[in-house]
């Protein structure tokens, strides 16, 4: 029987070089596929930090708009938000801004 296995690709720069990013802290990104049992695929979050390579591909920090706790991922899960419009920032903003109660 024939077994086939997959690496993920990590996009390096020079040879001593750390790897680059795809995405930056503060960048609204989407879940290609459900996160957690209680998560939805394509559900919108955003960049907190990111984190070093582990298992061989680089790891975000993430944010949802409907929970107050960070998620870690790696990139492979996450695709870049794009045709937000004019109104996207301040889409963003909205989505994203706390309200504290005391």
């Amino acid at each position: 029987m024939n077994t086939l296995s997959f690496t993920k690709r990590i996009i390096r720069g020079p040879a001593d070089a750390p790897p680059i990013h795809r995405f930056h802290v503060g960048q609204l990104v989407r879940s290609k596929g459900a996160l957690t049992r209680e998560s939805m695929t394509g559900e919108t979050y955003r960049i907190t930090a990111t984190l070093p390579i582990r298992d061989n591909a680089l790891q975000y920090r993430v944010q949802s708009s409907r929970e107050i706790h960070e998620r870690v991922t790696d990139e492979g899960n996450l695709e870049m938000i794009v045709g937000t419009g004019k109104d996207g920032p301040a889409l963003a903003e909205r989505t994203f801004r706390r309200t504290h109660i005391l």
